[in-house]
């Protein structure tokens, strides 16, 4: 059974010294800690020099791991924005004491590691999404998909009339940059094929993807379909 959440969006993001936060329910402020229906794992993963597959999860970090709303605002403010370390079309930046550069985060459930391997992955596929984005852009649509999963409003839309079971694993957002040209992909990766439940992932994913964006100038991320296979 799902839990009672106030509205995810409603959240007043503040330090408050007794790490609690702030919020408006019915015309009134409360102080509280809010659980996660679900326990997230926020991941790291370094830019290679190698395209050795056996390589790769040598480059993968687990950041922090959090099952509270608050818990989840103290260690994803402190993440650097995907335009504070992915190729901007004339640099790519340098972060942290050993100068490393990120070409990818992650944002899974706990138990669900952010690779194809894992048997939550291997049974479903992803959605996604390959373009040049202006890098504010990708950031509000990085921080507008990972809200809506870690507040269910993605889930909850697309299990609105079925058995309300979880198909969302996570979501990734990863620098493809090559050359000159700054190019980024963002996936978000479900446990199921199944076509209705896909259809219904991918038209929530655009609605929650575009929120905040001037409707004058909005522009529409093209996500597609792809098997873990």
């Amino acid at each position: 059974e799902r839990k009672n959440r106030v509205g995810w969006l409603g959240l007043v993001t503040k330090p408050i010294p007794d790490n609690t936060t702030l919020w408006f329910s019915e015309g009134r402020m409360t102080e509280s800690l809010h659980p996660l229906q679900n326990a997230w794992v926020l991941w790291e993963h370094k830019s290679s020099t190698t395209k050795d597959p056996t390589k790769w999860k040598e480059n993968m970090k687990q950041l922090c791991e959090f099952t509270t709303m608050e818990e989840f605002w103290q260690n994803f403010n402190n993440l650097p924005k995907p335009s504070e370390v992915f190729f901007d079309g004339q640099c790519k930046k340098k972060i942290g004491e050993d100068g490393r550069t990120v070409a990818e985060y992650s944002l899974f459930k706990k138990g669900i590691e952010p690779e194809w391997s894992d048997p939550q992955n291997t049974i479903g596929g992803e959605w996604f999404c390959r373009q040049s984005f202006e890098l504010e852009i990708l950031d509000l649509y990085w921080i507008n998909l990972v809200m809506g999963l870690v507040g269910e409003t993605i889930e909850d839309a697309i299990n609105s009339d079925s058995k309300g079971n979880d198909h969302l694993n996570g979501v990734r957002v990863v620098d493809k940059s090559r050359g000159s040209l700054p190019q980024y992909r963002l996936e978000v990766w479900i446990n199921t094929r199944d076509a209705v439940v896909r259809d219904r992932v991918k038209q929530r994913l655009i609605d929650v993807a575009v929120n905040g964006q001037d409707s004058a100038n909005r522009t529409v991320p093209r996500f597609s379909w792809k098997d873990h296979v």
